[in-house]
Protein backbone atom coordinates (compact mmCIF):
# COMPACT_ATOMS: atom_id res chain seq x y z
CA UNK A 1 0.00 0.00 0.00
CA UNK A 2 1.15 3.35 -1.33
CA UNK A 3 2.22 6.27 0.97
CA UNK A 4 -0.44 8.19 -1.49
CA UNK A 5 -3.11 5.35 -0.95
CA UNK A 6 -2.82 5.70 3.22
CA UNK A 7 -2.53 9.36 3.08
CA UNK A 8 -6.08 9.36 1.05
CA UNK A 9 -7.59 6.89 2.90
CA UNK A 10 -7.00 8.75 6.46
CA UNK A 11 -8.56 11.66 4.72
CA UNK A 12 -11.72 9.57 3.85
CA UNK A 13 -12.00 8.63 7.42
CA UNK A 14 -11.06 11.97 9.01
CA UNK A 15 -14.10 13.36 6.71
CA UNK A 16 -16.59 10.73 7.94
CA UNK A 17 -15.61 11.58 11.70
CA UNK A 18 -15.61 15.42 11.08
CA UNK A 19 -18.68 15.08 8.59
CA UNK A 20 -20.95 13.64 11.45
CA UNK A 21 -21.51 15.16 14.69
CA UNK A 22 -18.39 14.37 17.08
CA UNK A 23 -16.50 15.46 20.03
CA UNK A 24 -14.00 17.83 18.26
CA UNK A 25 -15.69 20.24 15.82
CA UNK A 26 -18.69 19.29 13.54
CA UNK A 27 -17.88 20.14 9.89
CA UNK A 28 -20.46 19.01 7.72
CA UNK A 29 -19.41 19.89 4.58
CA UNK A 30 -16.20 18.27 4.82
CA UNK A 31 -18.17 14.84 4.72
CA UNK A 32 -18.16 15.32 0.78
CA UNK A 33 -14.75 14.43 0.57
CA UNK A 34 -15.61 10.94 2.14
CA UNK A 35 -17.15 9.51 -1.66
CA UNK A 36 -13.65 11.46 -3.04
CA UNK A 37 -11.52 9.85 -1.14
CA UNK A 38 -12.99 6.20 -1.87
CA UNK A 39 -13.14 6.95 -5.68
CA UNK A 40 -9.79 7.78 -6.00
CA UNK A 41 -9.12 4.90 -3.73
CA UNK A 42 -10.58 2.98 -6.56
CA UNK A 43 -8.80 4.45 -9.03
CA UNK A 44 -5.23 3.72 -7.67
CA UNK A 45 -6.14 0.12 -6.80
CA UNK A 46 -3.92 -2.06 -8.48
CA UNK A 47 -7.19 -4.90 -8.64
CA UNK A 48 -10.61 -5.04 -7.60
CA UNK A 49 -9.52 -6.86 -4.58
CA UNK A 50 -7.58 -3.88 -3.43
CA UNK A 51 -9.60 -1.65 -4.07
CA UNK A 52 -12.34 -3.29 -2.33
CA UNK A 53 -9.88 -3.85 0.92
CA UNK A 54 -8.99 0.20 0.44
CA UNK A 55 -12.41 1.54 0.47
CA UNK A 56 -13.68 -0.89 3.30
CA UNK A 57 -10.20 -0.11 5.63
CA UNK A 58 -10.88 3.59 5.05
CA UNK A 59 -14.66 3.14 5.84
CA UNK A 60 -14.02 1.04 9.03
CA UNK A 61 -11.64 4.08 10.30
CA UNK A 62 -13.96 6.40 10.31
CA UNK A 63 -16.68 4.51 11.38
CA UNK A 64 -15.58 3.21 13.87
CA UNK A 65 -14.29 6.70 14.84
CA UNK A 66 -18.07 7.96 14.40
CA UNK A 67 -19.71 5.23 16.65
CA UNK A 68 -17.26 4.63 18.93
CA UNK A 69 -20.44 5.21 21.67
CA UNK A 70 -21.86 1.86 20.93
CA UNK A 71 -18.76 0.51 23.05
CA UNK A 72 -20.72 2.64 26.44
CA UNK A 73 -23.66 -0.08 26.53
CA UNK A 74 -21.93 -3.22 26.49
CA UNK A 75 -19.59 -2.16 28.82
CA UNK A 76 -21.60 0.21 31.17
CA UNK A 77 -25.08 -2.23 30.99
CA UNK A 78 -23.20 -5.66 29.84
CA UNK A 79 -20.52 -5.63 32.29
CA UNK A 80 -18.32 -6.25 29.50
CA UNK A 81 -14.09 -4.84 30.06
CA UNK A 82 -13.61 -2.38 27.90
CA UNK A 83 -11.20 -4.30 25.50
CA UNK A 84 -13.89 -6.36 24.57
CA UNK A 85 -16.56 -3.90 24.68
CA UNK A 86 -14.46 -1.99 21.43
CA UNK A 87 -14.74 -4.59 19.30
CA UNK A 88 -18.59 -4.37 19.11
CA UNK A 89 -18.27 -1.21 17.65
CA UNK A 90 -15.81 -2.12 15.37
CA UNK A 91 -17.93 -5.23 14.27
CA UNK A 92 -20.80 -2.72 13.41
CA UNK A 93 -18.55 -0.10 11.45
CA UNK A 94 -17.07 -3.15 9.65
CA UNK A 95 -20.29 -4.45 8.44
CA UNK A 96 -21.50 -0.59 7.03
CA UNK A 97 -18.18 -0.13 5.64
CA UNK A 98 -18.64 -3.24 3.38
CA UNK A 99 -20.62 -0.12 1.26
CA UNK A 100 -17.18 1.80 1.51
CA UNK A 101 -15.65 -1.38 0.27
CA UNK A 102 -17.78 -2.21 -2.79
CA UNK A 103 -18.14 1.59 -4.11
CA UNK A 104 -14.10 1.71 -4.10
CA UNK A 105 -14.57 -1.39 -6.29
CA UNK A 106 -17.02 0.09 -8.75
CA UNK A 107 -14.64 3.35 -9.07
CA UNK A 108 -12.20 0.71 -9.53
CA UNK A 109 -13.86 -1.06 -12.24
CA UNK A 110 -15.50 2.07 -13.89
CA UNK A 111 -12.26 3.93 -13.74
CA UNK A 112 -11.10 3.95 -17.78
CA UNK A 113 -14.68 5.64 -19.04
CA UNK A 114 -15.28 8.91 -20.01
CA UNK A 115 -15.47 10.87 -16.87
CA UNK A 116 -19.54 11.76 -17.06
CA UNK A 117 -19.95 7.98 -17.41
CA UNK A 118 -18.43 7.65 -14.71
CA UNK A 119 -19.22 10.05 -12.36
CA UNK A 120 -22.83 9.54 -13.01
CA UNK A 121 -22.81 5.59 -12.28
CA UNK A 122 -21.01 6.22 -9.74
CA UNK A 123 -23.47 8.29 -8.05
CA UNK A 124 -25.84 6.18 -8.64
CA UNK A 125 -23.81 3.34 -6.72
CA UNK A 126 -23.85 5.27 -3.75
CA UNK A 127 -27.19 5.90 -3.56
CA UNK A 128 -27.90 2.48 -4.31
CA UNK A 129 -25.71 0.90 -1.57
CA UNK A 130 -27.08 3.54 1.32
CA UNK A 131 -30.56 2.32 0.55
CA UNK A 132 -29.26 -1.27 0.19
CA UNK A 133 -27.39 -1.40 3.49
CA UNK A 134 -30.69 0.15 5.29
CA UNK A 135 -32.44 -2.64 4.07
CA UNK A 136 -30.21 -5.45 4.30
CA UNK A 137 -27.98 -4.88 7.44
CA UNK A 138 -30.62 -2.53 9.76
CA UNK A 139 -28.31 0.11 10.68
CA UNK A 140 -28.43 2.99 8.26
CA UNK A 141 -26.47 5.28 10.71
CA UNK A 142 -23.82 7.23 8.41
CA UNK A 143 -25.77 8.25 5.47
CA UNK A 144 -24.20 11.64 3.46
CA UNK A 145 -27.11 13.62 3.89
CA UNK A 146 -27.38 12.85 7.82
CA UNK A 147 -24.32 14.49 8.05
CA UNK A 148 -25.02 17.25 5.68
CA UNK A 149 -28.99 17.46 8.10
CA UNK A 150 -26.80 20.02 10.04
CA UNK A 151 -27.30 22.71 7.48
CA UNK A 152 -30.61 22.43 6.50
CA UNK A 153 -29.57 24.64 3.21
CA UNK A 154 -28.08 22.12 1.81
CA UNK A 155 -30.31 19.08 2.08
CA UNK A 156 -33.53 20.44 1.22
CA UNK A 157 -34.17 18.37 -2.23
CA UNK A 158 -34.75 15.98 -0.21
CA UNK A 159 -38.41 16.66 -0.28
CA UNK A 160 -37.71 15.60 -3.74
CA UNK A 161 -35.76 12.73 -4.16
CA UNK A 162 -35.69 11.34 -0.23
CA UNK A 163 -32.10 11.77 1.82
CA UNK A 164 -30.19 8.83 0.10
CA UNK A 165 -30.99 9.99 -3.35
CA UNK A 166 -29.89 13.17 -2.55
CA UNK A 167 -26.67 11.84 -1.00
CA UNK A 168 -26.24 10.92 -4.37
CA UNK A 169 -26.75 14.23 -5.85
CA UNK A 170 -24.17 15.72 -3.84
CA UNK A 171 -21.69 12.81 -4.53
CA UNK A 172 -22.27 13.55 -7.90
CA UNK A 173 -21.18 16.84 -7.72
CA UNK A 174 -18.51 16.17 -5.35
CA UNK A 175 -16.73 14.04 -7.78
CA UNK A 176 -17.26 16.05 -10.94
CA UNK A 177 -15.48 19.11 -8.84
CA UNK A 178 -12.95 17.47 -6.99
CA UNK A 179 -12.20 14.15 -8.90
CA UNK A 180 -12.84 15.09 -12.90
CA UNK A 181 -11.81 19.10 -12.83
CA UNK A 182 -9.35 18.44 -15.93
CA UNK A 183 -12.36 18.16 -17.85
CA UNK A 184 -13.79 21.77 -18.05
CA UNK A 185 -17.38 20.54 -18.94
CA UNK A 186 -17.23 18.06 -15.71
CA UNK A 187 -15.91 20.68 -13.56
CA UNK A 188 -18.61 23.37 -14.85
CA UNK A 189 -21.62 21.11 -14.34
CA UNK A 190 -20.26 19.73 -10.83
CA UNK A 191 -20.87 23.71 -9.94
CA UNK A 192 -23.65 23.63 -11.44
CA UNK A 193 -25.48 21.22 -9.48
CA UNK A 194 -24.18 22.10 -6.33
CA UNK A 195 -24.73 25.54 -6.97
CA UNK A 196 -28.45 24.34 -8.04
CA UNK A 197 -28.89 22.11 -4.45
CA UNK A 198 -27.82 25.12 -2.52
CA UNK A 199 -30.48 27.81 -4.55
CA UNK A 200 -33.30 25.53 -4.45
CA UNK A 201 -32.54 24.85 -0.68
CA UNK A 202 -32.33 28.81 -0.26
CA UNK A 203 -35.65 29.21 -2.37
CA UNK A 204 -37.58 26.33 -0.38
CA UNK A 205 -36.46 27.84 3.21
CA UNK A 206 -37.66 31.38 1.82
CA UNK A 207 -40.57 30.20 0.71
CA UNK A 208 -41.30 28.33 4.20
CA UNK A 209 -39.85 31.41 6.73
CA UNK A 210 -38.79 30.08 9.94
CA UNK A 211 -41.26 30.03 12.80
CA UNK A 212 -40.73 28.43 16.61
CA UNK A 213 -44.68 29.40 17.23
CA UNK A 214 -47.21 28.35 14.50
CA UNK A 215 -50.75 29.54 14.98
CA UNK A 216 -54.16 28.91 14.33
CA UNK A 217 -56.75 25.28 13.93
CA UNK A 218 -54.07 23.55 12.45
CA UNK A 219 -51.47 23.82 15.14
CA UNK A 220 -50.71 21.85 18.37
CA UNK A 221 -48.79 23.26 21.49
CA UNK A 222 -46.53 20.63 23.03
CA UNK A 223 -45.01 19.89 26.68
CA UNK A 224 -42.22 17.95 26.58
CA UNK A 225 -41.40 15.64 30.12
CA UNK A 226 -37.27 14.82 30.30
CA UNK A 227 -37.14 12.65 33.46
CA UNK A 228 -32.94 12.37 33.16
CA UNK A 229 -33.67 9.01 34.93
CA UNK A 230 -30.14 6.92 34.99
CA UNK A 231 -30.48 3.99 32.51
CA UNK A 232 -28.59 1.53 35.12
CA UNK A 233 -31.95 2.13 38.02
CA UNK A 234 -34.69 2.91 35.86
CA UNK A 235 -35.36 -1.34 35.51
CA UNK A 236 -34.64 -1.74 39.44
CA UNK A 237 -38.01 -2.38 41.18
CA UNK A 238 -37.68 -0.06 43.84
CA UNK A 239 -37.17 2.66 41.15
CA UNK A 240 -40.18 2.32 39.48
CA UNK A 241 -42.08 4.74 42.04
CA UNK A 242 -39.59 7.06 41.45
CA UNK A 243 -39.46 7.37 38.15
CA UNK A 244 -43.41 7.46 37.81
CA UNK A 245 -43.49 10.53 40.56
CA UNK A 246 -40.71 12.24 38.78
CA UNK A 247 -42.56 12.41 35.24
CA UNK A 248 -45.70 13.45 37.07
CA UNK A 249 -43.99 16.25 38.94
CA UNK A 250 -42.33 17.64 36.20
CA UNK A 251 -45.59 17.45 33.98
CA UNK A 252 -47.38 19.14 37.33
CA UNK A 253 -44.84 22.24 37.17
CA UNK A 254 -44.77 22.60 33.62
CA UNK A 255 -48.35 23.01 33.22
CA UNK A 256 -48.64 25.23 36.15
CA UNK A 257 -45.55 27.01 34.30
CA UNK A 258 -48.05 27.91 31.42
CA UNK A 259 -50.57 28.90 33.47
CA UNK A 260 -48.36 31.51 34.67
CA UNK A 261 -47.67 32.47 31.32
CA UNK A 262 -50.93 33.30 30.88
CA UNK A 263 -51.46 30.53 28.00
CA UNK A 264 -54.81 29.92 27.00
CA UNK A 265 -56.97 28.04 29.28
CA UNK A 266 -58.82 26.62 26.61
CA UNK A 267 -55.86 25.02 25.03
CA UNK A 268 -54.47 22.14 26.54
CA UNK A 269 -50.97 20.95 24.97
CA UNK A 270 -50.53 17.43 24.29
CA UNK A 271 -48.25 15.93 26.85
CA UNK A 272 -45.32 13.76 25.77
CA UNK A 273 -43.54 11.32 27.50
CA UNK A 274 -40.09 9.33 26.19
CA UNK A 275 -39.51 5.61 25.43
CA UNK A 276 -39.90 3.63 28.27
CA UNK A 277 -40.74 6.56 30.26
CA UNK A 278 -42.48 4.08 32.52
CA UNK A 279 -40.08 1.02 33.34
CA UNK A 280 -43.21 -1.33 33.97
CA UNK A 281 -45.64 -2.73 32.63
CA UNK A 282 -48.50 0.10 32.19
CA UNK A 283 -51.06 -1.38 31.81
CA UNK A 284 -50.83 -4.27 34.32
CA UNK A 285 -49.89 -1.73 37.28
CA UNK A 286 -53.32 -0.90 38.98
CA UNK A 287 -51.76 1.78 41.25
CA UNK A 288 -49.50 3.53 39.06
CA UNK A 289 -51.97 2.98 36.34
CA UNK A 290 -54.30 5.02 38.64
CA UNK A 291 -51.99 8.12 39.44
CA UNK A 292 -50.98 8.62 35.66
CA UNK A 293 -55.19 8.56 34.36
CA UNK A 294 -55.50 10.84 37.65
CA UNK A 295 -52.88 13.16 36.09
CA UNK A 296 -54.45 13.31 32.51
CA UNK A 297 -57.99 14.06 34.01
CA UNK A 298 -56.84 16.57 36.28
CA UNK A 299 -54.62 18.42 33.72
CA UNK A 300 -57.23 17.73 30.66
CA UNK A 301 -54.38 17.12 28.66
CA UNK A 302 -53.96 14.48 26.07
CA UNK A 303 -50.49 12.17 27.27
CA UNK A 304 -48.34 10.91 25.17
CA UNK A 305 -45.88 8.17 26.87
CA UNK A 306 -43.57 5.41 26.31
CA UNK A 307 -44.10 2.31 28.35
CA UNK A 308 -43.55 -1.82 27.69
CA UNK A 309 -46.75 -3.49 26.98
CA UNK A 310 -47.79 -7.26 27.31
CA UNK A 311 -50.24 -9.15 25.60
CA UNK A 312 -50.76 -12.89 25.99
CA UNK A 313 -50.56 -15.29 23.19
CA UNK A 314 -52.21 -18.56 22.02
CA UNK A 315 -49.08 -20.43 23.39
CA UNK A 316 -49.56 -19.10 26.99
CA UNK A 317 -46.50 -17.81 26.82
CA UNK A 318 -46.44 -13.64 27.49
CA UNK A 319 -45.47 -11.48 24.88
CA UNK A 320 -43.81 -8.02 25.31
CA UNK A 321 -43.79 -4.81 23.45
CA UNK A 322 -42.23 -1.55 23.66
CA UNK A 323 -45.50 0.04 23.62
CA UNK A 324 -46.74 4.11 23.24
CA UNK A 325 -49.84 4.71 24.55
CA UNK A 326 -52.23 7.97 24.02
CA UNK A 327 -54.14 8.72 26.88
CA UNK A 328 -57.05 11.25 26.27
CA UNK A 329 -58.90 12.80 29.24
CA UNK A 330 -62.58 11.38 30.18
CA UNK A 331 -64.95 12.04 32.84
CA UNK A 332 -63.34 11.52 35.99
CA UNK A 333 -60.40 9.64 34.67
CA UNK A 334 -58.79 9.03 31.32
CA UNK A 335 -59.40 6.81 28.70
CA UNK A 336 -56.34 4.70 26.03
CA UNK A 337 -57.37 6.36 23.12
CA UNK A 338 -54.48 4.35 20.80
CA UNK A 339 -51.42 2.31 21.17
CA UNK A 340 -48.60 1.85 18.92
CA UNK A 341 -46.24 -1.59 19.41
CA UNK A 342 -42.72 -0.43 17.74
CA UNK A 343 -42.32 -2.35 14.27
CA UNK A 344 -38.19 -1.89 13.85
CA UNK A 345 -36.50 -3.59 16.45
CA UNK A 346 -32.63 -2.75 17.84
CA UNK A 347 -30.60 -5.91 17.69
CA UNK A 348 -28.82 -6.56 21.20
CA UNK A 349 -30.70 -3.44 22.70
CA UNK A 350 -34.33 -4.49 22.61
CA UNK A 351 -34.10 -8.63 20.90
CA UNK A 352 -30.82 -11.40 20.38
CA UNK A 353 -30.33 -13.32 16.74
CA UNK A 354 -30.73 -16.73 18.10
CA UNK A 355 -27.03 -17.62 17.22
CA UNK A 356 -25.68 -14.35 19.95
CA UNK A 357 -27.36 -15.67 22.66
CA UNK A 358 -24.80 -14.53 25.86
CA UNK A 359 -25.52 -13.37 28.92
CA UNK A 360 -23.00 -9.76 28.37
CA UNK A 361 -25.52 -9.25 25.63
CA UNK A 362 -28.58 -10.19 27.30
CA UNK A 363 -27.88 -8.23 30.56
CA UNK A 364 -28.81 -5.24 27.72
CA UNK A 365 -32.36 -6.09 27.50
CA UNK A 366 -32.88 -4.40 30.67
CA UNK A 367 -36.18 -5.26 33.00
CA UNK A 368 -38.45 -6.75 30.44
CA UNK A 369 -36.50 -8.99 28.28
CA UNK A 370 -37.25 -9.62 24.88
CA UNK A 371 -39.74 -7.50 22.65
CA UNK A 372 -41.79 -8.72 19.49
CA UNK A 373 -42.07 -6.60 16.70
CA UNK A 374 -45.79 -4.24 16.62
CA UNK A 375 -47.48 -5.08 13.63
CA UNK A 376 -49.63 -1.73 12.85
CA UNK A 377 -48.29 1.91 11.97
CA UNK A 378 -51.85 3.78 12.14
CA UNK A 379 -51.49 6.70 13.13
CA UNK A 380 -52.83 7.42 17.22
CA UNK A 381 -55.81 9.54 16.58
CA UNK A 382 -57.16 12.38 19.19
CA UNK A 383 -59.76 15.04 17.79
CA UNK A 384 -57.60 17.25 15.69
CA UNK A 385 -54.11 14.96 16.08
CA UNK A 386 -53.36 12.27 13.17
CA UNK A 387 -49.55 10.87 15.43
CA UNK A 388 -47.51 9.01 13.04
CA UNK A 389 -45.71 6.87 15.81
CA UNK A 390 -41.99 6.65 15.64
CA UNK A 391 -39.85 4.91 18.56
CA UNK A 392 -36.39 5.74 19.28
CA UNK A 393 -34.40 4.51 16.28
CA UNK A 394 -37.21 4.32 13.97
CA UNK A 395 -36.62 7.52 13.36
CA UNK A 396 -33.58 6.91 11.17
CA UNK A 397 -35.80 4.53 8.55
CA UNK A 398 -37.28 7.09 5.33
CA UNK A 399 -40.13 4.04 4.83
CA UNK A 400 -41.26 4.07 8.17
CA UNK A 401 -41.86 7.88 8.14
CA UNK A 402 -43.24 7.40 5.01
CA UNK A 403 -45.98 4.15 6.04
CA UNK A 404 -47.18 6.64 8.80
CA UNK A 405 -47.76 9.50 6.21
CA UNK A 406 -49.55 7.44 3.77
CA UNK A 407 -51.55 6.04 6.66
CA UNK A 408 -52.83 9.54 7.32
CA UNK A 409 -50.53 10.83 10.10
CA UNK A 410 -50.48 15.36 9.95
CA UNK A 411 -47.43 14.89 12.48
CA UNK A 412 -44.85 12.71 13.55
CA UNK A 413 -43.32 11.77 16.96
CA UNK A 414 -40.34 9.73 17.67
CA UNK A 415 -40.17 8.86 21.58
CA UNK A 416 -36.33 8.08 22.22
CA UNK A 417 -34.23 7.07 24.97
CA UNK A 418 -30.49 8.20 24.56
CA UNK A 419 -29.16 7.42 27.69
CA UNK A 420 -26.97 4.25 26.63
CA UNK A 421 -24.93 6.42 25.55
CA UNK A 422 -23.80 9.20 27.49
CA UNK A 423 -22.24 12.52 26.56
CA UNK A 424 -21.26 11.00 23.05
CA UNK A 425 -22.67 12.14 19.82
CA UNK A 426 -24.80 9.45 19.64
CA UNK A 427 -27.87 12.61 20.56
CA UNK A 428 -27.20 14.76 18.18
CA UNK A 429 -26.08 11.80 15.18
CA UNK A 430 -29.74 10.56 16.22
CA UNK A 431 -31.16 14.17 16.72
CA UNK A 432 -30.13 15.12 12.71
CA UNK A 433 -31.02 11.58 11.37
CA UNK A 434 -34.49 12.29 12.72
CA UNK A 435 -35.03 15.65 11.14
CA UNK A 436 -34.41 14.43 7.69
CA UNK A 437 -38.14 12.36 8.00
CA UNK A 438 -40.16 15.88 8.58
CA UNK A 439 -38.06 17.26 5.69
CA UNK A 440 -38.35 14.24 3.11
CA UNK A 441 -42.37 13.99 4.37
CA UNK A 442 -43.41 17.48 5.07
CA UNK A 443 -44.34 17.27 8.64
CA UNK A 444 -43.44 18.89 11.43
CA UNK A 445 -42.05 16.14 14.05
CA UNK A 446 -41.38 16.02 17.70
CA UNK A 447 -39.29 14.23 19.48
CA UNK A 448 -39.20 13.57 23.13
CA UNK A 449 -36.07 12.26 24.83
CA UNK A 450 -35.68 11.13 28.36
CA UNK A 451 -31.74 12.58 28.67
CA UNK A 452 -32.13 14.91 25.55
CA UNK A 453 -31.83 15.91 22.80
CA UNK A 454 -35.69 17.00 23.18
CA UNK A 455 -36.67 18.52 20.04
CA UNK A 456 -39.50 20.02 17.61
CA UNK A 457 -38.40 19.79 14.10
CA UNK A 458 -40.56 21.59 11.30
CA UNK A 459 -41.20 20.34 7.84
CA UNK A 460 -38.30 21.93 5.91
CA UNK A 461 -36.28 20.43 8.76
CA UNK A 462 -35.31 23.33 10.85
CA UNK A 463 -35.00 22.92 14.74
CA UNK A 464 -37.58 25.04 15.91
CA UNK A 465 -36.82 24.24 19.75
CA UNK A 466 -33.73 22.38 20.92
CA UNK A 467 -33.51 21.49 24.55
CA UNK A 468 -30.26 20.46 27.15
CA UNK A 469 -28.95 17.40 27.76
CA UNK A 470 -28.94 15.35 31.33
CA UNK A 471 -31.15 18.24 33.37
CA UNK A 472 -34.76 17.13 34.47
CA UNK A 473 -37.21 19.46 33.12
CA UNK A 474 -40.05 20.55 30.40
CA UNK A 475 -39.68 22.02 27.35
CA UNK A 476 -43.05 23.86 25.78
CA UNK A 477 -43.39 24.39 22.16
CA UNK A 478 -45.72 24.70 18.97
CA UNK A 479 -46.29 23.03 16.15
CA UNK A 480 -47.98 22.71 12.97
CA UNK A 481 -50.43 19.93 11.77
CA UNK A 482 -50.03 19.77 8.34
CA UNK A 483 -51.75 17.67 5.47
CA UNK A 484 -50.31 18.18 2.14
CA UNK A 485 -47.90 15.30 0.93
CA UNK A 486 -44.52 16.14 -0.09
CA UNK A 487 -42.88 14.94 -4.23
CA UNK A 488 -40.93 12.35 -2.56
CA UNK A 489 -44.20 10.37 -0.49
CA UNK A 490 -45.75 10.25 -3.76
CA UNK A 491 -42.21 9.75 -6.17
CA UNK A 492 -40.58 7.14 -2.89
CA UNK A 493 -41.80 3.91 -4.59
CA UNK A 494 -40.33 4.36 -8.01
CA UNK A 495 -36.82 5.87 -7.14
CA UNK A 496 -35.23 2.90 -6.52
CA UNK A 497 -36.27 0.67 -9.34
CA UNK A 498 -35.44 3.78 -11.92
CA UNK A 499 -32.39 4.02 -9.91
CA UNK A 500 -31.41 0.81 -10.46
CA UNK A 501 -32.67 0.05 -14.00
CA UNK A 502 -30.31 3.38 -15.47
CA UNK A 503 -27.38 1.79 -13.27
CA UNK A 504 -27.67 -1.44 -14.84
CA UNK A 505 -28.29 0.15 -18.53
CA UNK A 506 -24.99 2.33 -17.65
CA UNK A 507 -23.02 -1.17 -16.85
CA UNK A 508 -24.25 -2.56 -19.72
CA UNK A 509 -22.74 0.22 -21.97
CA UNK A 510 -19.54 0.94 -19.92
CA UNK A 511 -19.06 -3.12 -20.89
CA UNK A 512 -19.66 -2.85 -24.98
CA UNK A 513 -16.41 -3.43 -27.21
CA UNK A 514 -13.61 0.15 -27.14
CA UNK A 515 -14.95 -0.11 -31.01
CA UNK A 516 -16.85 2.70 -32.73
CA UNK A 517 -17.19 4.40 -29.55
CA UNK A 518 -15.90 8.28 -29.32
CA UNK A 519 -14.40 10.18 -26.28
CA UNK A 520 -13.37 6.91 -24.26
CA UNK A 521 -10.40 7.18 -21.96
CA UNK A 522 -9.36 7.26 -18.81
CA UNK A 523 -10.53 9.31 -16.22
CA UNK A 524 -9.27 12.87 -15.35
CA UNK A 525 -8.54 12.72 -11.40
CA UNK A 526 -6.25 14.18 -8.85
Amino acid sequence: MTNRTILTGVAGAAAIWLGFPNDLADMPPLVLLWPVALTLLGFNASNTAAALRAGWLCGLCGGTAALYWLTLPVHNVGGLAWPLALPCAVFIAACLSCANGLFSCAAHLLRKHPPPLCAFALALAWYLLEHACARLLGFPWLPLSGALAAWPLLVQAADLLGAYALGGLWTLASLLCLVFFKSGRCLAFGMALAAALTAYGAWRLDKNPFTADPAGPQSVSVLMAEGNIDQNQKWIPAFQQASLNAYIRLTRQGLAALRRKNAPESEKPLVVWPETALPFFFEHTPGYDKAVRELVADSGCPLLLGAPGREPSPDGRRRIFNRAFLLAPAENSARTVGRYDKTHLVPFGEYLPDWLNFDFLRALLQGVGVYEEGTSGEPLRHEKLAIGMLICYEGIFPWLAEDRVRRGANILVDISNDAWFGNTPAARQHLYLTALRALEQGRWLLRGTNTGISAVVDHRGRLTMRGGQFTAGTHFARAALLETASPYSRLAPWIFPAALTIFAALTIFAALPLAGRKGRGECSCL
